[in-house]
Order: structure tokens, then C-alpha cells, then sequence
């Protein structure tokens, strides 16, 4: 019997765990990195003997033309193109086509590249122009196919194939995006916006030692560059570097990024290195910027109560409070909720009674207030109090196996051994994966005298 009741009291143990437990998971830090910024010209040079030539009935308005196109009077040199009569040659297309393009008329211009490639189908200039323009309006299938045609027709000049590197990363093609960016950086070694947009693919495909590598030798040309050390945090993540990833996102924060993800990432990296402080004051950079609520707020503190950082969880707490969605009654309950714990931690059971009460009032279905205070009332003895928090609790997506357990401990406390058996068999029924409990089951057999054996 002596050691069954050693099992019963490791069983209490078990099932305290089980309602209690809330594991904080490193698969929280997500790092937020800046899009590399491509400045691509949608203009050409204006140049009206290059590939395409005006017809013969045109050459009267070439003469027009060359002195504004010389002059920079685009305007002009625009109305004077829409003025003259006759069938349009793919030159004069293509010129409409770049100058709508410096107005601004990109749809227009579109219309007026495709009519150049109708009669020239392989004009490389109207491809690659229509091409950069399907990219700037966001088009990025038909700008590929066209800035691919330009390629195939005789296009080799580093936008392009920068353009391709953009555009093959943006539709997940990432072995294509890589190699043309490679042929861009062949032209324009020294382009730092074509070495980002290499970067960011070579870090989305998992080449993690290229992108290191590359990422130390930009940090060298570019040591104050935020976006650089957000992605070295992020490359260190992904290759389970923490300490790397810390001090990367602290220069990023310290040289000016200000994005509450980041500030988010780097406290959750603190709080495992056990930097209650530093982790404490960048979560309240983001509570007084309203960029954090109470939901998010509540398993940060409940993982600082449980490291036994009870002024910094309180002080948390205390600025969630005055924030501006405290007035909401989850956000309320959630406050209440973990100004109850935090008096728990500090040993208080009859002011943690009080908060917990008022978040459970607040909100019914606060599954965690509920199951706090029921494991409470258990702990003074309350019994009646307990199993009705937990029966409360029961009804809650989520809590239902936490809640069958809690009521199995307040019939153990009781020495109501055939209830307990009773839930716990009942658990095991509607969770099957809870082989643990196999051979609780029988210590509880044990403890529950068969029929024949009562008085």
C-alpha cells in the first residue's frame, strides 16, 4: 500500500503538470527584414535609328522630332508623334511608347509596345520596355515572359537581367532568380542593389553558407546597413545561432530599425538567455507604442512569473494596463488574469483570489483564469469551489483534458478514489494519446476497494 500511495502522490504531481504547463517556444522569433529596394528605370534611350526605323512617309516627322527629343521637350515631341497621319511603323510605335512612358501613361505606353511587337515580333527594345513596365505595375508573369523575350532576341544589359533575378525570386523560382542575378552582377559588379536581391533569394532557398558569406562581405562596404544585420539575425536563426542572432538584432536596433517584430524577436531571445531586464524594456518599447496587446503580452509574462522575474512581469503588466485597448473587457479579464498570478508568485493566495475572480467575471470563457483559480481553491482545501472552476473550465475548447484532470485531483484530495478513476479512464478515453496515464490507472485500482470489500 505504501508504495501505491507514493504512485497517488506522483499521479497529483502528473496531473498539476498537466493542467499548469505552458511551454515558451524559440518558434516564436520571427524576424522582420526589409525588402531590398530596386530603383528600375522604365525609360529608354531615345534613339530612332536603333533597330526599328521610321518608314519612308515618316521622315518628315523625324526631322520634327530629333531637335525636341535633343532638347528634352517630350511633351512636344509627343504631340507631334499623335499628330501625323498615316499607318504607324514599329519605330514610331516604340517611340510613342517610350515618351507615354516618361508622361507617366503606362497603360497607353503598353498598348503602343505591343503594337510595335506585332510588326516587329522581335524588337528586343519593346519587350524589354513592356516588360519593365508589366513589372512596375505589378504584372510579374507577363513582365517575365517579356523580359525573357528580350533576352532570347538579343537583350544583355544588367537591368534586364536584374529585372529577371526580381521578378523569377517574386514567383518562387529561385534557381533562375539566382543565375540572373549572377549575369547582371557580371555587368555591374559593384550594384548593390543587384547584391541584395541576391541575398534575399540565396536566404530564401536555404543556401545559408552563400548567404552568410555574402552577408559579412556587404556588412564590410555597408557596416551601418539595418537590413543587413536583420538578415544576418535571420540567417543566424535558421541556422540555430541564438547568440549571433542576438547581438545582430541589438546593432540593427541600436543603428535605427525600428520594427516591433524585431524588438519582439530579440526580448524572446533575452528571456532564454535569462536577460529579464533587457527583454523587459524592449517589450515595454512596444507596449507603449500599442504595437503588443494583452493577448500577446499574456504568455511573455507568464514565462517571466515562472523565471521567478516577478518585477518585470509586474511592471509589464502595469503598462498593458494604461494602454488603449485595456477599456475591452477580454483585454481587462487577460490584466486581471495575470495580476492574479503574479500575486500567486509573490504569495498572496487572497489578493490572487480577488483577480482571478474579476477576470473570470469579465470573461467567463478565460479558460486559464479559470483553471488558476480552481488549482487555488485546491490548494486551500476548497474542494466544492475547485471541481465547479473546473467543471467551468471543462466546457472550453482546449482545457477540456486540463479540467478532467483537475476534477481526477480534487476527488483524489477527497479520497474519492472511484471518481478519480472514473475521469481518468474517461480521459484516456476521449485522448487515447495519453499513455501516461496507463499506469496511474492502476495505482488508483489499487486505492478503490472492490464492493465485496466495503463494510
Amino acid at each position: 500500500m505504501n508504495s501505491s500511495f507514493s504512485r497517488l502522490n506522483v499521479l497529483c504531481f502528473l496531473l498539476l503538470m498537466l493542467v499548469s504547463a505552458r511551454v515558451f517556444s524559440d518558434d516564436q522569433v520571427k524576424i522582420f527584414i526589409q525588402e531590398p529596394r530596386f530603383t528600375f528605370r522604365a525609360g529608354q534611350p531615345l534613339i530612332l535609328d536603333r533597330e526599328a526605323r521610321l518608314a519612308e512617309h515618316e521622315i518628315a516627322l523625324s526631322r520634327k522630332l530629333r531637335p525636341l527629343l535633343d532638347a528634352g521637350e517630350y511633351p512636344k515631341a509627343y504631340e507631334e508623334l499623335a499628330a501625323f497621319e498615316g499607318q504607324p511603323s514599329a519605330a514610331r510605335q516604340l517611340l510613342a511608347a517610350q515618351l507615354l512612358t516618361i508622361n507617366g501613361d503606362y497603360d497607353a505606353a503598353i498598348e503602343s509596345y505591343r503594337a510595335a511587337i506585332e510588326q516587329m515580333p522581335q524588337l528586343t527594345r519593346a519587350h524589354a520596355g513592356v516588360g519593365t513596365l508589366y513589372l512596375l505595375t505589378q504584372r510579374y508573369d507577363l513582365a517575365r515572359d517579356s523580359l525573357g523575350a528580350a533576352v532570347s532576341f538579343g537583350a544583355s544589359d544588367a537591368q534586364t537581367f536584374a529585372q529577371l533575378g526580381y521578378l523569377n525570386h517574386k514567383l518562387a523560382n529561385a534557381w533562375s532568380a539566382i543565375t540572373a542575378y549572377q549575369q547582371a552582377l557580371m555587368l555591374e559588379p559593384d550594384n548593390t542593389e543587384t547584391l541584395r536581391g541576391l541575398l534575399a533569394v540565396l536566404s530564401d532557398s536555404q543556401q545559408l553558407a552563400s548567404a552568410n558569406a555574402l552577408t559579412d562581405e556587404l556588412l564590410k562596404q555597408e557596416p551601418s546597413a539595418v537590413a543587413l544585420w536583420q538578415q544576418r539575425a535571420n540567417l543566424a536563426m535558421k541556422t540555430k545561432d541564438t547568440a549571433r542572432a542576438l547581438t545582430s538584432l541589438e546593432t540593427a536596433i541600436r543603428l535605427g530599425d525600428e520594427s516591433s517584430q524585431n524588438r519582439l524577436a530579440a526580448a524572446l531571445l533575452h528571456m532564454r538567455r535569462e536577460n529579464f531586464g533587457r527583454a523587459a524594456e524592449l517589450l515595454k518599447r512596444n507596449v507603449d507604442e500599442s504595437q503588443i496587446d494583452a493577448v500577446s503580452l499574456h504568455p511573455l509574462v507568464v514565462w517571466l512569473i515562472a523565471q521567478n522575474a516577478i518585477e518585470h512581469a509586474d511592471s509589464l503588466v502595469s503598462a498593458i494596463k494604461k494602454g488603449e485597448g485595456a477599456g475591452m473587457k477580454s483585454q481587462q479579464s487577460l490584466i486581471a488574469e495575470m495580476q492574479g498570478r503574479i500575486s500567486l508568485a509573490e504569495d498572496d493566495s487572497a489578493k490572487a483570489i480577488v483577480y482571478l475572480s474579476q477576470a473570470v467575471d469579465l470573461n467567463p470563457a478565460n479558460g486559464d483564469a479559470l483553471m488558476q483559480l480552481a488549482r487555488l481553491h485546491l490548494g486551500r482545501l476548497e474542494f466544492a469551489r475547485a471541481s465547479l472552476m473546473f467543471e467551468r473550465a471543462e466546457v472550453i475548447e482546449g482545457y477540456v483534458k486540463a479540467a478532467m484532470l483537475g476534477r481526477a485531483q480534487v476527488a483524489i484530495e477527497s479520497r474519492d478514489y472511484s471518481e478519480a478513476l472514473r475521469l481518468v479512464r474517461e480521459v484516456q478515453r476521449q485522448f487515447p494519446e495519453s499513455y501516461e496515464l496507463d499506469g496511474y490507472v492502476q495505482s488508483l485500482t489499487n486505492l478503490y476497494p472492490s464492493p465485496e470489500r466495503l463494510p
